[in-house]
């Protein structure tokens, strides 16, 4: 009984010692990582009979499979905004031009002081409606008519007879001056400049030339300006270089004693170009161009300046006015005046428009008064025609121009812009060599040629461009026509083509009102002649 009991205890043992076995190789199971080391084997305690030893059998371990690790997602951290500092902006710095010295100041030079004898008829003659002219042969040359004679360095100034009678030497000077002659309207003083020495002037009254200005040319940094007289003759005004610029000064007669204490005045005084004087007919006002509203400066590296070391030469500019009374200087047009513009009454003025920097573009007519008002256009706005070689009538009211474009034509029109007559196609002029003169009166006109090319004989028409005398051949040919103040004669300068082609030759022609009965006045004196025009006679 108690074998029994014995051997029922140790089956118990050997059964809790499975079961826990079992248990520890199911939390081997749930995840333990560690293999347990062998449980020991217990060894039975024989009795004393002997027993057989129960070996167990050892229970596999099994393979664990690792559970992988669950991945690791980070966060986004955001990035921060990041406010970017700009960059200092460079400002390049402007280079200055290199340093330009100003030209001197304008000073009248009074040197060179010449006595010169005066005929006394040349005196007597001054206010009796004779003709002015330039030869350029020596004063004993003589010629068959149509004959060219060879050019001398010298030319000589003649005023002749409109009837030609009578031709009267004034006075010899370089053959450089050309026609650079400005004779006052009373016939009393002649301004005239001699290349490479200046603009002199001369009293024929005291017989005394004297040098104004010592100036290498009269087109100030290249603009090409005419001087003129005021047309009480107390006034000589031109436009001079000044320090970086183009001012208008006028000249008074105190340079031989005489005048009202004026001797030298600037009258516009700006830093831009101004150019082209043109005094009224009552002498009050003086009409000139300017490009001060656009180029207030043209001192290099001066603040609004337009100076750049290949700036061109301004084309034109705007209407300015001069009171002569006050001083005062306003504008009168911003148009863009690209011709000296020209009175037409004591308050009204006429002047052609174009556009700046472009002188191909076409070009406008207009007339304005100098009492206030918006300029009116005369010609219809054109893209491609140009306004060229106007001529009023003596009243204002009518114009003759010649126009530049597909063809060159030649039209009458009224001051308020109704076209009136065009002239004949068959009478084309070479493009800027067209002229025209009105007669005193206003009842005619002179259509001719200009600077030598002379494609028409005299052509005389009504003020109604109807022709009263039409001579196609040239023989002689007519340019530059001019009315004396009586409008009695018609004075040119003619071209003679009796083979077809003319010779070269230009001499003084004179005709009657209706432009014929014409007399050649300078055939005998040789050399090349230049007519000037009418002095007197009023």
């Amino acid at each position: 009984m108690k074998m029994l009991l014995f051997r029922l205890f140790a089956a118990r043992r050997l059964l809790y010692g499975a079961v826990l076995m079992l248990s520890l190789s199911g939390c081997n199971l749930l995840g333990l990582n560690n293999t347990p080391e062998p449980t020991a084997t217990p060894t039975l305690t024989p009795s004393a009979t002997a027993t057989a030893t129960l070996t167990p059998t050892a229970t596999a371990t099994p393979t664990v499979t690792p559970t992988p690790s669950p991945t690791f997602t980070p966060s986004l951290t955001l990035t921060p905004t990041v406010t970017l500092t700009p960059s200092p902006t460079f400002t390049p710095s402007l280079t200055p031009f290199p340093t330009v010295p100003p030209a001197p100041p304008v000073r009248i030079a009074a040197d060179s002081f010449t006595r010169l004898e005066i005929d006394p008829q040349v005196i007597a003659n001054l206010r009796q409606g004779w003709l002015a002219f330039i030869n350029s042969a020596a004063p004993t040359t003589t010629a068959l008519p149509g004959t060219p004679v060879a050019v001398s360095d010298r030319q000589t100034l003649y005023l002749a007879a409109p009837d030609g009678r009578q031709i009267l030497r004034v006075l010899e000077l370089p053959a450089s001056t050309g026609t650079r002659i400005y004779w006052s309207p009373d016939g009393n003083y002649i301004a005239y400049f001699v290349e490479g020495n200046g603009l002199f002037m001369l009293s024929l009254q005291l017989g005394i030339s004297l040098r104004l200005f010592a100036i290498p040319s009269l087109s100030p940094r290249g603009v090409l300006s005419e001087p003129t007289w005021s047309p009480d003759s107390t006034q000589f005004t031109l436009a001079l270089t000044t320090a970086y610029d183009v001012d208008i000064f006028s000249v008074g007669l105190d340079v031989f004693g005489v005048g009202t204490g004026n001797l030298l005045t600037n009258i516009s005084q700006s830093g831009g170009y101004d150019f082209f004087p043109q005094w009224s007919p009552d002498g009050q006002y003086l009409a000139f161009v300017s490009d001060r509203a656009i180029c207030p400066t043209w001192e290099p590296n001066a603040p609004g300046s337009c100076y750049t070391p290949d700036a061109p030469v301004p084309d034109g500019g705007q209407l300015y006015l001069w009171e002569r009374a006050t001083g005062e200087v306003r504008r009168l047009a911003e148009e863009w005046l690209v011709a000296p513009p020209q009175w037409i009454s004591a308050t009204e003025i006429a002047f052609i428009g174009g556009k700046r920097g472009d002188p191909l573009a076409g070009t406008t007519l207009y007339r304005i008064s100098i009492n206030g008002g918006a300029p009116q256009a005369v010609t219809p706005s054109q893209t491609d025609e140009r306004v060229l070689r106007m001529a009023w009538s003596p009243d204002g009211k009518r114009v003759i121009y010649q126009t530049s474009g597909a063809e060159n034509t030649i039209i009458m029109r009224s001051a308020d812009g109704q076209e009136l007559a065009r002239l004949d196609a068959r009478l084309s002029f070479p493009r800027f060599a067209f002229s025209a003169a009105w007669s005193p009166d206003g009842q005619r006109l002179a259509l001719g040629g200009s600077n030598g090319q002379c494609p028409f004989g005299v052509l005389v028409t009504n003020a109604q461009l109807q022709f009263i005398t039409r001579a196609e051949r040239p023989n002689p040919g007519m340019c530059d026509p001019r009315w004396s103040a009586d409008g009695r004669f018609i004075a040119y300068e003619g071209v003679l083509a009796s083979t077809g082609t003319g010779d070269g030759r230009l001499d003084v022609y004179v005709a009657n009102s209706g432009g014929v009965g014409a007399r050649n006045l300078t055939s005998r004196l040789g050399g090349q002649v230049r007519l000037l025009g009418w002095l007197g006679g009023e």
